[in-house]
């Protein structure tokens, strides 16, 4: 028997004692050394493994893992770089894979459930039948015919509809249902749609949870309890028997690519368990990736289209240039154009969202003698200003000081610049707080509400903010891309996109893709039902391309635009790229390890006559410096990238990223 275990080699070889039956994905107790440890079991063999072996002690009473699920925890391993005890660990929620039991009876000290899980379990809310329109008719019928599918329909073209039409059909045949949203934002609505359609018991798998929630959802999936699961990125590694259907929502999502390793991407893993089950996979977006799109354009997967919306109609999309606003002495992060069209929202008694995509009060607090900026001690980053937390609906604010988004370090706002020590130091820029606190301070009368990372957290902090804005008793929401995607509010008709020119700056060869999807999502949170509805969008680069395309829905113009620069620069749909990168508290380590180890990857690549890989770097991540330790990184770029996997260097201060997002 082999168990995986995180200690040196990927595999260790066991004895099997008399009297104990094991399959793959057992968890085992064994002896490591003077203690006791324990594994999970990736292969069984009868052959005589020619060393001394020790027997394990003790074995679960039934498997964690599926079969097939060990076989997909080795296709993630090879694919990512990552040992294979890395890929199991991620298939398990922490408290199953420390106890091997944790959740799998009633608990007598449990009090309540989060919200999210009480609208999954709860009773059905009624339904009205829904007849498919000839479009996603045909959509259904071209998923039902391909183990593979792009869904590409426009906004509001009742993709979720098919979804659950595709489901109705799978669970007729006896099999069961998977769920993938990128967001938990996307969670509370999925689940009342899937509990009024569908007449089967609902899993629901979320870090959002609590862990016992976790750990107790995870056990109703494994034993067969769930005919449908619905959950977020990790849910892909769900132990569902007689898998039929994977809906993977709003594909091309940055949230679907894990940050930490393995650092795997959703949709790469919904098509590799795809393969292994035999499951139908179908991906749907308004916005597919670029990669995606191109792959179905010829005619690697099947692409289904749908052109036409089935609710509302497009909102009026207007590009407003800040740098006419600065010109007509408008220096305020608000254009006059946006300004006259939330009031004229709250006059008609309908909802706004306005989407900015970062979180603070401010985005950087500088020193306008010496220019320089307040930096965290560990990372090589500007510190961000925040307020302290307040309750729901509050309105006061109290600043509290500045915190790194990285790791946490904080500081007390300092009276003076730490370099040159003038008293000229201001916060700069502006974040989701004081864009909250602006609002409050125009439109005095309105009820506000904000959704970001600093008040979704918890179990039902976002249910709160979705619940009080869906029911209307809120008329602004304020947010970063929590209220981007999915959210079908009929009330909402006015979208202000405050600065789309954030990710068109950052270093990212998906820059263009992710400004166009961003501001297409969100300006399709407006015109849900009909009514009149605006979208101005705020940009100092009205002319790009991106949200061009994105202001007029056409995602066919954006793509033409956007490959022949992949092509020219060799990145993806073109070529594979994969991030290696060394860490070291000392600067000069990190740099001599990046750079010897981009030599030697070099010439392994010419000595073993390895083409069409090209080794570019070293060179300084774009943090440089995160929690204390430099970062240094070397990239591969070309076809075949797992050629290389056996030159790449080893230790525990090297990280892989293949497929990064960035």
């Amino acid at each position: 028997m082999e168990a995986a275990r995180g200690i040196g080699r990927e595999t260790y070889t066991y004895a099997v004692p008399e009297g104990i039956d094991l399959v793959p994905g057992h968890r085992v107790t064994v002896p490591f050394g003077r203690r006791s440890t324990y594994g999970f079991v990736v292969s069984l063999a009868t052959d005589d493994p020619g060393v001394e072996t020790k027997s394990i002690a003790s074995a679960g009473d039934e498997p964690l893992l599926l079969p097939h699920q060990v076989e997909l925890a080795r296709q993630v391993a090879d694919h990512y770089w990552v040992p294979l005890i890395e890929c199991i660990r991620a298939m398990l929620p922490p408290r199953v894979r420390g106890t091997g039991s944790a959740g799998s009876q009633a608990s007598s000290r449990q009090r309540r459930h989060t919200r999210l899980l009480e609208l999954a379990t709860g009773p059905a809310p009624p339904a009205a039948r829904i007849t498919l329109t000839a479009e996603q008719d045909a959509a259904l019928e071209v998923m039902a015919a391909n183990p593979v599918t792009l869904l590409h329909g426009v906004i509001a073209s009742g993709k979720t509809e098919v979804y659950l039409a595709a489901a109705e059909r799978a669970l007729a045949d006896g099999l069961r249902v998977l769920l993938l949203v990128p967001d938990i934002s996307l969670t509370p609505q999925l689940v009342q749609r899937v509990r009024a359609r569908l007449n089967a018991p609902v899993a629901v798998l979320h870090t959002q949870l609590t862990e016992l929630e976790r750990a107790q959802q995870w056990w109703r999936t494994r034993r067969g309890q769930a005919q449908v699961v619905l959950g977020s990125r990790s849910a892909v590694f769900a132990p569902i028997p007689r898998l039929g259907l994977i809906c993977l929502d709003e594909e091309g999502s940055a949230a679907y690519k894990q940050d930490r390793t393995p650092r795997y991407e959703a949709g790469w893993v919904a098509r590799r368990l795809a393969a292994v089950t035999g499951a139908r996979l179908v991906m749907g977006s308004a916005t597919p990736a670029v990669a995606t799109y191109h792959e179905a354009k010829s005619g690697a997967t099947a692409l289904a289209t749908m052109t036409r919306r089935i609710v509302g109609h497009d909102a009026e999309v207007e590009l407003v240039d800040m740098r006419d606003e600065a010109a007509a002495g408008n220096r305020q992060p608000l254009s006059r154009r946006l300004v006259e069209a939330v009031t004229k929202t709250l006059e008609n008694e309908e909802q706004t969202i306005l989407y900015l995509n970062r979180r603070g009060l401010a985005t950087y607090v500088m020193c306008r003698d010496c220019g320089r900026s307040v930096q965290c001690l560990g990372c090589s980053v500007a510190l961000v200003q925040h307020a302290a937390g307040r309750a729901l609906g509050a309105p006061s604010v109290v600043v509290e000081g500045l915190v790194c988004h990285y790791c946490g370090y904080s500081r007390a706002m300092p009276s003076v610049c730490d370099h040159c020590g003038s008293r000229n130091i201001r916060a700069l820029g502006m974040g989701t707080v004081r864009l909250e606190s602006m609002v409050r301070r125009l439109w005095p009368q309105a009820r506000v509400l904000r959704l970001d990372s600093d008040v979704a957290r918890g179990p039902d902090a976002y249910f709160r903010v979705w619940e009080t804005f869906s029911e209307r008793r809120a008329d602004i929401l304020v947010g970063t891309q929590l209220v981007a995607r999915g959210l079908d509010l009929p009330a909402v008709t006015c979208v202000g996109v405050v600065d789309a020119d954030l990710p068109l700056h950052f270093p990212d060869y998906r820059s263009a893709e992710n400004t166009f999807a961003l501001v297409a999502q969100v300006a399709g949170r407006a015109g849900r039902d009909g009514r009149a509805s605006r979208v101005v969008v705020q940009t100092s680069n009205p002319e790009h391309y991106a949200l061009r395309c994105a202001a007029a829905g056409d995602f066919e113009g954006f793509y033409a635009a956007e490959l022949p620069a992949r092509k020219a620069f060799v990145f993806p749909p073109y070529a594979q790229l994969a991030v290696l990168t060394r860490t070291d508290r000392d600067d000069g380590k990190a740099a001599g390890a990046a750079r010897e180890a981009a030599e030697t990857i070099a010439a392994g690549l010419l000595k073993d006559g390895i083409e069409g890989i090209r080794v570019m770097g070293p060179s300084p991540a774009f943090i440089h410096r995160l929690r204390g330790e430099y970062r240094w990184q070397v990239t591969l770029k070309g076809d075949g990238l797992e050629r290389a996997r056996n030159l790449a260097p080893r230790g525990k201060d090297w990280s892989f990223d293949v497929d990064p997002v960035t």
